[in-house]
């Protein structure tokens, strides 16, 4: 087995944006962007409504075709990706998944293998994928008929199998998650559950995260790092701790917050009354 190390020397990259910059309709959704990212971190893209953050996962999945010759993925442009390798290397949550027929959360999970499976091979990779995040018991039920917590749970068994449970020749070699608010309608204790288990399989799967998250006490608490965007631009791209300041908030979302230190170590914003911010 080829472990990490191997596959990546240590001054590379497992992402590198270079220059990115993309315009729709004649405005500038994306300004300039250049980071690179090491593996095996999850890193929070943040910033306002209409700042590029699911743009800029899009262009990162391979998605945005005028995108991909500014990202370098594993060592290589996305350009010099077929659809299968690319399949293997990264899976994609959007934003919002519009199904229209009724199939099952079986056959969700179905759609995330990469080649056929013996049938007792193929009902393992389903129950192991709904294990991920205890959906187990929707495994028969109509996808149509779940609530928006659970179809949103169901879809993310659905992209963490596709890197996690197949292509036996990636283990040990970094594969990326794209997830653009993969908690946006979970309650309180899934939110926390879905970045747990996230977290653990960074440290099992040599995972890489980047997720979009309106709620900054959540990349606080999980994330190891972020990218702060405003109006197409990364403002600030640090620790955690470094990018959520007062004056970063201020600047980037226009609103008063305070910055407090939890019992257990990461920062917590609290926004300062709405008085204060009229």
């Amino acid at each position: 087995m080829e472990n990490q190390s191997s596959y990546l020397t240590p001054s590379s990259y497992a992402l590198e944006v270079d220059n990115l910059t993309l315009c729709f309709d004649k405005q500038k959704v994306l300004d300039e962007v250049s980071f690179k990212l090491q593996p095996g971190k999850m890193v929070a893209i943040l910033g306002p409504n209409g700042a590029g953050k699911s743009t800029l996962l899009k262009s990162l999945s391979g998605e945005i075709g005028e995108a991909k010759s500014a990202i370098n993925l594993l060592g290589k442009p996305l350009t010099d990706y077929s659809l299968e390798n690319l399949a293997q290397a990264r899976a994609t949550l959007p934003q919002f998944i519009q199904l229209d027929f009724p199939f099952l959360v079986s056959e969700i999970i179905e759609m995330s293998l990469l080649k056929r499976l013996p049938l007792v091979a193929q009902t393992h990779y389903i129950d192991q994928a709904l294990a991920l995040f205890d959906v187990q018991h929707l495994k028969g039920r109509n996808y149509l008929t779940l609530s928006g917590g659970e179809q949103q749970r169901v879809q993310l068994c659905r992209v963490v199998a596709q890197v996690v449970l197949q292509a036996p020749e990636q283990l040990g070699k970094p594969r990326y998650l794209f997830l653009d608010e993969c908690v946006s309608n979970l309650d309180l204790a899934h939110q926390h559950q879905v970045f747990s288990v996230l977290n653990q399989l960074i440290e099992k799967h040599s995972l890489s995260i980047l997720v979009v998250l309106h709620d900054l006490n959540l990349a606080a608490q999980y994330a190891d790092s972020a990218l702060l965007f405003k109006q197409g631009k990364l403002v600030c791209q640090d620790e955690v701790t470094k990018v959520l300041t007062q004056d970063n908030i201020k600047q980037v979302y226009g609103f008063d917050a305070d910055i407090m230190q939890h019992p257990n170590g990461w920062p917590m914003v609290v926004p300062a009354s709405v008085q204060d911010n009229i």
